[in-house]
């Protein structure tokens, strides 16, 4: 039989303390201080969250698990997860859903592609190949802008049919598009890629352009 020692110690402990080192790639590699340069929608009140603050506690509950805003609400009570990040307490579900409902398309478009653009002056991978797809997400309920259209797992079900590129040397997302489920797969293509091109990669040097069937079409050809 062994007699283990039970000591107790006012030291704040949290099951999430490898969070530790994702704070130091945040401070090292600047996103923090290129989030505040950017047009980021912002509260009215006194007490309002500050944008960088909501971004940086949904990616802390996107790292422990989180797959939807109601999950994050697990760390409002880890106060030492919030002070490692210099945080005194974590948003609730609806500050997020606040946050995120006030980006419009041309809100969008003022954010994403500059943020994009510095994501890839951090990296130096030389000429890169971007992949074009297009896919089917199920919609279960009524989702803003999901509609029926064609959707090979599940018939009959509203559908969101979402454009896509991809940087293949790192595996991450250039530029995305939100359309309906009724909507063809080629369909704003031109449109999508002239915004890849032109915003999102502006400057990077593109080696090779790969696209399925579905964005062949007179216009692009």
């Amino acid at each position: 039989m062994v007699n283990l020692p039970i000591e107790y110690s006012d030291k704040p402990v949290t099951p999430f303390g490898g969070m530790v080192l994702l704070k130091r790639f945040v401070d090292q590699c600047g996103i923090r201080e290129h989030l505040a340069t950017l047009d980021l929608p912002s509260g009215g009140s006194n007490r309002a969250y500050d944008p960088v603050h909501i971004i940086e506690s949904l990616w802390l509950g996107i790292w422990t698990g989180a797959s939807r805003y109601i999950h994050c609400d697990w760390l409002r009570q880890d106060q030492t997860l919030a002070a490692i990040w210099g945080y005194t307490n974590l948003p609730s579900q609806s500050t997020y859903s606040r946050f995120f409902g006030k980006f419009s398309q041309a809100l969008n478009t003022a954010v994403f592609p500059p943020l994009q653009r510095w994501f890839f002056e951090q990296i130096r991978v030389g000429a890169l190949t971007v992949d074009f797809d297009s896919t089917v997400i199920t919609r279960e309920g009524g989702q803003e802008g999901s509609a029926k259209g064609y959707n090979p797992n599940r018939r009959g079900r509203n559908s969101h049919h979402p454009l896509m590129s991809f940087i293949s040397q790192t595996r991450m997302v250039a530029n995305a598009w939100l359309r309906p489920g009724n909507t063809a797969a080629c369909s704003n293509c031109v449109e999508f890629m002239r915004e890849t091109f032109d915003e999102a990669l502006r400057g990077v040097k593109v080696g090779l352009v790969r696209g399925d069937s579905g964005f062949y079409t007179r216009s692009t050809a």
